[in-house]
């Protein structure tokens, strides 16, 4: 398979010009990534779009929200209820954005305000079709199709949210090209912070193309809420949690791989709820969605007839942690972006 030199190949631009072209319109693409699978990345990638949305609509805003599915495995589609419907093309346009023969499929309204470009087992050609014993110049029109096809449609979407697949680097590439901010979710075992390593692979990559790639955060995910304790004030109110234990463990280490690096490890911890993931994916919904479904009229009668566990009140935790999360990523995300275009 041959890719034809098309964007900005056709119209000639040096990198300079590529970058003072498609960065200003690409400000607030956040990837989420990390080189181990079971990391939280699609999780992440699901609840925030979804909060996110959720905001803007409520708002009134007429801007949108966009998640770019960048996973073979397709579960965005399945986290956020779309997968196998009729618009799910599963990957299909974002091949076609690599090769030059078309736009991005978006699906619309998934949520509202909520828009989504599906990924799925079609993504599997893409590994193939870019790495090899092509030239530097056509391989660099392909890493920058995905950014250049974002440029088209970015002035719609408040913000765009890409969930990156594990071990795929050519996938990675493609996404970290476009993206202003890279959020990594690291959870409880030692191989996602091995994955870490993947992640700066990941920038070497992308950062002769997209100078203004900068690391959001590390976001922990996955840790047993038994690992957190409340922490009250003299009169008995909840004021704080503290980490003990493995998890208080584990921020160490992570900070200790960090050090150097000056990347921050997020405060807000999203613990472990097998219970609540496992219904999220089954009926196609977030946490805020799922605690909201739970704590409603027909829950037990529908948890009867499906033999669930499940609480309102642990559905509730996971989406509170989830909000808390999202509110710290975007902060610093905003604060981030007011420093470097002052």
């Amino acid at each position: 398979m041959t890719f034809p030199l098309t964007g900005t190949a056709a119209r000639g631009l040096t990198k300079e010009e590529i970058i003072q072209t498609i960065r200003p319109q690409l400000r607030r693409v956040l990837i989420v990534l990390n080189n181990k699978g079971g990391a939280g990345k699609t999780t992440t990638t699901a609840n925030i779009s979804a909060q996110l949305a959720a905001a803007l609509s409520q708002a009134g805003s007429t801007k949108r929200v966009l998640a770019i599915d960048l996973d073979p495995q397709g579960n965005l589609g399945l986290d956020l209820g779309y997968q196998g419907t009729p618009g799910d093309d599963e990957g299909q346009s974002v091949i076609g954005v690599i090769e030059g023969t078309g736009s991005l499929h978006i699906l619309r309204d998934v949520r509202p305000h909520l828009d989504v470009v599906p990924g799925g087992k079609v993504l599997k050609r893409t590994t193939a079709s870019i790495i090899g014993t092509r030239s530097i110049d056509p391989r660099r029109e392909i890493l920058l199709s995905l950014a250049e096809a974002l440029a088209d449609v970015a002035a719609d979407y408040e913000w765009i949210l890409i969930d990156c697949p594990p071990n795929i680097a050519d996938l990675q590439h493609l996404a970290a090209v476009a993206a202003e901010y890279v959020l990594i979710p690291v959870c409880f075992d030692q191989g996602a912070i091995q994955g870490l390593e993947g992640v700066s692979e990941v920038f070497d990559v992308a950062t002769p193309l997209n100078p203004a790639l900068t690391p959001l955060g590390v976001l922990l995910f996955g840790f047993d809420r038994q690992h957190l304790r409340k922490v009250k004030d003299d009169e008995g109110e909840v004021v704080g949690v503290r980490e003990i234990g493995f998890l208080a463990k584990k921020r160490r280490e992570i900070e200790a791989v960090l050090a150097d690096s000056g990347i921050p490890i997020f405060q807000t911890v999203i613990t472990r709820a097998v219970n609540v993931a496992d219904q999220c994916r089954k009926h196609g919904r977030v946490f805020a969605e799922l605690a909201d479904l739970s704590a409603g009229p027909d829950w037990k009668k529908h948890a009867k007839q499906h033999q669930l566990t499940l609480s309102s009140e642990s559905a509730e935790t996971s989406a509170i942690e989830m909000e808390e999360a999202t509110t710290e990523i975007i902060r610093r995300a905003l604060a981030l972006e007011a420093e470097a275009y002052a």
